[in-house]
């Protein structure tokens, strides 16, 4: 559904595309603010996150031993290098796993 606004001069449009340029500076500097280079370890919720697991699901997946490799730098913070998150994902992540396990109830 369409709607006209009738406003004298084209105000309607000189507002619009003022709004929509302060809009594009909004978000050019925020994409310039974040950084380009994503970090080489992930934290398990940012693995999580990129894996799009929540981190409930995913601290399981660590505990039954079916999550990437990781190195656990102190008592709560495991680490887990991206490569190997990747290499997982493309594997079949978690359910890699439970395909193994069921090969070996069937002998």
């Amino acid at each position: 559904m369409r709607f006209q606004i009738k406003t004298a001069g084209g105000e309607t449009a000189a507002l619009l595309r003022e709004c929509a340029a302060e809009t594009v500076d909004v978000l050019v500097a925020e994409l310039r603010r974040r950084p380009i280079v994503q970090p080489e370890w992930l934290s398990l919720q940012d693995t999580a996150l990129y894996c799009g697991y929540s981190e409930q699901q995913f601290s399981d997946f660590v505990k039954r031993g079916v999550a990437p490799r990781s190195v656990l730098f102190s008592r709560n913070a495991r680490r887990f290098k991206r490569t190997d998150v990747d290499a997982w994902c493309a594997a079949g992540g978690p359910s890699q796993f439970e395909k193994k396990e069921a090969d070996r109830r069937i002998q």
